[in-house]
């Protein structure tokens, strides 16, 4: 009896995780390119941040902002960060600096570790733009 009601719940887990749609389907993440090198986590998600703080506010469908590419870096950190955002935010509801983060992580870094493995304690190098609204997360070499 309990090894059917643990086998029940696990199915049904299962289920429920494989309908579960993406959070944002402004990227497509079988679009951008992964490079295949690596940076130490530490100053990427610096260089990150650093790019994500440029951007203060967006609201979906806004048009009237000052628009252009953000680029964050760090002295001596032979990488770096580059930002844009589009009128649909790059899918984003509430902009934030750690929703913008959230984008790296998972447009670049975890899309691109599905394609080269790596340690835990490094960052992937890629890029990618949204089809929606032509959003753009980057973190590459030198920019």
């Amino acid at each position: 009896m309990r090894i059917t009601a643990i086998l029940t719940l696990l199915v049904s887990s299962v289920v429920t995780l494989a309908v579960v749609p993406r959070t944002n389907t402004c990227f497509n993440p079988s679009e951008g390119a992964c490079m295949g090198y690596h940076a130490d986590t530490a100053n990427a998600t610096l260089a990150i941040t650093n790019a994500c703080n440029q951007v203060k506010s967006c609201t979906p469908g806004q048009t009237d902002y000052n628009r252009r590419r953000y680029r964050g870096i760090v002295k001596g950190f032979p990488y770096t960060a580059v930002l844009y955002v589009g009128d649909q935010c790059a899918g984003v509801t509430n902009w934030s600096t750690d929703a913008c983060i959230a984008l790296f992580n998972e447009f670049v870094d975890d899309r691109c570790d599905q394609q080269y493995s790596i340690p835990a304690d490094k960052y992937q190098l890629g890029y990618i733009t949204a089809p929606c609204d032509n959003s753009f997360v980057s973190f590459n070499f030198g920019g």
